[in-house]
């Protein structure tokens, strides 16, 4: 073997290995679709000088990875056949993704890409990084005013929502809040106002945690009436009522988040109009009285003289009048404010009920809630045009109510004392009720009486009044 110093120079010779292919002749490919990537094998001379001086020649592999960016041809070297894999692997999937600037990375920022790739393929493969990350600065921007971090909003998020029981479909969970109503022995007339939410569920067949200001907005402003109309904004006020009650019942029972209800009380509904109290005149009273039916006549009397609320009427019985005291007392169970009290009964209101005194049960005519209202209107017209009255007539339904709350008023000057009566606070009579009649007017009301009080055909049978 010939020696060298460190002044000699190295022979030019090379192995005989360098004429092959570490990996043959033919380049390796990748290929995904119509995108592919090659990668070649060569055999680099690399000259070092051993311990004992010589310098030494020896073959070392190296491993091309070529593709095409855009109309370009790029290369990328490697001395291990598996790291130019890994390279060739990630360069096709950027290629194939349309993520070619990523491909120029180099050293710790093609670290840091390839870590964030992994991490978001692990959790879903659906979502690219750009992706992720617009919807992360989407984030940041919207969380700026705050001052917090988007980890910060959701761990707040993820804390507040674990109160939450189980998701709810709308539909199921009106189902849900009628049944507990219905169990806890809500009256009649206030299930059929709930009932009314099976319209709302119709629509909103997604759970109730997806319910959304714009989506709620958009429902009551295309709201339509009876007929297709629009609606009116008293009619989509009350259905708001409802809305709210069964959002509550969802916060309460830990449905949805607290938050949920306080962003939908944001809708904005129409301003309705005033209000007027409408008021019977004393001659249309009598002209009902006298037309109608005995059957009909202990309803017209309660409502007339005592101004027990429709629900109240429906729900009293003949127990809870007594003619001897002159009173009528509504039970706590039957009174809209679930609590009991006692209206006086003027002497006119006892002789139009002194003919039915020997009646039991329930003083409403009417069994069923739904014809309650629609059959008395019915009634009163078809015995106002058999009896051949003329005059115009249109039924108000809380006439009776507002008419009693206006004369009592004008007649005892004590918004405290009428307030006692008929179930509301002194405020909101005086509020509504106050100088409406005159004193003289309140008079001939409470004097309407019977032309033959004492007249026994007027009297009807359990028979024929539940018939």
């Amino acid at each position: 073997m010939m020696r060298m110093n460190a002044h000699s120079r190295p022979s030019s010779k090379l192995p005989s290995k360098r004429s092959k292919h570490p990996i043959g002749s033919k380049p390796l490919v990748l290929k995904k679709g119509s995108v592919s990537v090659k990668i070649y094998g060569t055999w680099n001379a690399s000259r070092r000088q051993n311990r004992t001086g010589q310098f030494v020649e020896s073959l070392i592999p190296q491993f091309a990875v070529c593709y095409y960016q855009g109309d370009r041809r790029r290369i990328l070297k490697f001395t291990k056949l598996e790291t130019a894999k890994a390279e060739a692997n990630r360069v096709l999937v950027m290629l194939v993704n349309g993520e070619t600037k990523a491909i120029k990375l180099n050293g710790r920022d093609r670290d840091i890409f390839v870590m964030a790739n992994e991490r978001l393929c692990a959790w879903n493969p659906q979502v690219t990084l750009d992706e992720a990350i617009t919807e992360y600065v989407k984030g940041c921007e919207a969380l700026a005013q705050f001052d917090t971090t988007v980890g910060d909003a959701v761990r707040e998020f993820v804390i507040r929502h674990k109160s939450i029981r189980e998701p709810r479909m709308v539909p199921n969970l009106v189902e849900e809040f009628i049944e507990v109503k219905q169990k806890a022995g809500k009256s009649e007339e206030y299930m059929n106002s709930l009932r009314r939410l099976r319209r709302f569920a119709s629509v909103f067949q997604v759970p109730v945690q997806q319910i959304t200001l714009d989506l709620l907005q958009k429902y009551f402003d295309n709201m339509r009436g009876r007929g297709g109309q629009a609606a009116t904004p008293r009619t989509k006020t009350n259905y708001w009522r409802l809305v709210r009650s069964l959002l509550r019942y969802a916060v309460r029972h830990k449905y949805v988040p607290r938050d949920l209800l306080e962003e939908l009380e944001g809708v904005e509904l129409p301003d309705m109009p005033p209000s007027t109290t409408e008021i019977w005149s004393p001659d249309v009273l009598r002209e009902m009285l006298e037309a109608c039916r005995p059957e009909l006549i202990p309803w017209l009397t309660i409502a007339a003289f005592a101004g027990l609320r429709t629900a109240e009427i429906r729900r009293l019985d003949w127990k809870d009048v007594n003619l001897d005291r002159r009173m009528v007392t509504v039970q706590a169970q039957g009174a809209k404010t679930r609590s009991r009290r006692v209206v006086p009964l003027c002497d006119a209101a006892v002789r139009w009920l002194l003919p039915h005194s020997n009646i039991s049960g329930r003083l409403s005519y009417y069994s069923e809630e739904n014809k309650f209202c629609s059959g008395l209107t019915n009634d009163v017209l078809k015995a106002r045009t058999k009896a051949e009255i003329t005059t115009p007539f249109q039924w108000r339904r809380n006439a009776f109510r507002h008419s009693f709350c206006s004369y009592r008023l004008a007649i005892v000057k004590n918004a405290e004392e009428v307030s006692l009566e008929a179930g509301n606070s002194p405020n909101m009579i005086f509020k509504h009720y106050r100088e409406l009649v005159k004193e003289e007017d309140a008079k001939q009301w409470f004097s309407i009486n019977p032309n033959a009080p004492n007249d026994k055909s007027l009297q009807i049978t359990d028979v024929a009044r539940h018939g």
